[in-house]
């Protein structure tokens, strides 16, 4: 698989025959549901022009056109990209560290204003279609993170991952708002408190463990290592009074179309993919260039366009698998360094702490009592690692 990546301002009509999707591509919308982004972050007294700094865009880019036609508004305008959203989340994060931003604009992103790619959303017949539309305009509705799904003990298991060289603080302001905003939609489209989920988050202060559980349940819990949500499979197919799946299928149409030409994966969603397909074991970087067929330094410099270098992305992989070996099976460190072809179980435990900052012992301490009942009985229970191993390999990103 040959390709060059081409950097481009895409408009609904380009057409890219080849490459990826890049954090320099400018195909987002400067207008919803980014301007309601700022415009919670414009409500503090920071200057505006702070806010922006190193963005490249200014608010009237952001501001949406209410003289134009609603297809105007969405079809043209100013673009920007997935490095420029980054940027500005990096800066409210900064300056704004206490606010419940992310939480606000989550809670009311989803269906939200992004044309087609919303109305999927809205029409949707129940949790399972939403998250299915969801991951497919991925891009539009969340841009700057992925996500990735496997199923463990009765649960869908949700991981929001970087792919696209976040930093730090803006990546746990997206990951929040997109949490939020999926508890959001579910508690109005089912009617129902979401009581059965879990949302975990990794190391946080005692301020934002209270927002995320006024935001996203009583449950939800910090401290295992990771962030990710756990979705009861039991209300995935529980019926959405608002969905509608003839019109689903014609905002379904209509998406595909503004997406007609623009790559539908990054390059290192690609090779994120192709290491599920091979995990446990990871490839060398030989390897996986050579099936992309590129040199090793093509690889490199391919991932280094969206800020990814290749161990990270193989660490990804291995620790959203860790956590959910460790949460949901209940597997030891030994156990879990088999299945993941770490060697021992001080080999995995030195690797978890490179990852997280915590030990195994920590996380799983952190958890200890906030599970429910199904997981914590599989959790006691005593799995085998060859069983894990080929359960790891059966699931793809």
């Amino acid at each position: 698989m040959t390709s060059k990546i081409r950097q481009a301002s895409f408009s609904g009509s380009q057409q890219r025959q080849t490459g990826w999707l890049t954090s320099e591509d400018k195909y987002l919308q400067a207008s919803y549901p980014i301007a309601q982004l700022l415009d919670l972050a414009l409500a503090s007294d920071v200057p505006q022009h702070k806010l922006l700094r190193g963005t490249g865009i200014f608010v009237e880019d952001l501001a949406p056109l209410a003289h134009v036609h609603v297809d105007a508004q969405f079809y043209g305008g100013v673009r920007m990209n997935i490095r420029q959203l980054a940027v500005l989340a990096d800066n409210i994060a900064h300056y704004l560290p206490k606010e419940e931003i992310a939480a606000r604009w989550g809670a009311r992103l989803w269906p939200g204003f992004a044309g087609p790619f919303s109305q999927a959303l809205a029409m949707a017949t129940d949790l399972g279609d939403f998250l299915r539309s969801l991951y497919q305009y991925r891009h539009w509705l969340a841009p700057g993170l992925v996500p990735c799904f496997s199923e463990q003990n009765g649960y869908r298991i949700l991981h929001w991952q970087n792919m696209f060289g976040l930093s730090p603080r803006a990546e746990i302001l997206l990951r929040e708002a997109y949490m939020t905003a999926l508890v959001s939609v579910t508690r109005e489209q089912s009617h129902k408190d979401s009581a059965e989920w879990i949302c975990f988050i990794g190391q946080c202060d005692d301020s934002q463990l209270r927002r995320m559980r006024v935001y996203c349940g009583e449950q939800t819990t910090a401290g295992g290592g990771g962030s990710f949500m756990a979705i009861p499979e039991t209300v995935l197919s529980a019926p959405w009074a608002a969905g509608s799946a003839r019109i689903r299928d014609m905002a379904v149409a209509q998406a595909n179309t503004l997406t007609a030409g623009i790559p539908a994966e990054s390059f290192t969603e690609q090779v994120t993919g192709f290491l599920a397909n091979t995990f446990p074991e990871v490839p060398s970087l030989t390897d996986t260039a050579s099936r992309f067929g590129i040199s090793s330094a093509t690889l490199k410099r391919y991932l280094a366009v969206d800020g990814m270098r290749y161990q990270q992305v193989a660490d990804q992989l291995r620790l959203r698998h860790s956590l959910e070996l460790m949460h949901f099976q209940g597997l030891s460190n030994e156990a879990i360094a088999d299945a993941l072809r770490l060697g021992d179980g001080a080999n995995f435990r030195r690797s978890f702490r490179r990852w997280t900052k915590l030990l195994p012992s920590d996380a799983r301490e952190a958890l200890s009592g906030r599970l429910p009942p199904l997981i914590a009985d599989h959790s006691s229970a005593d799995h085998s690692s060859p069983k894990s191993a080929q359960s790891i390999r059966s699931q793809r990103q």
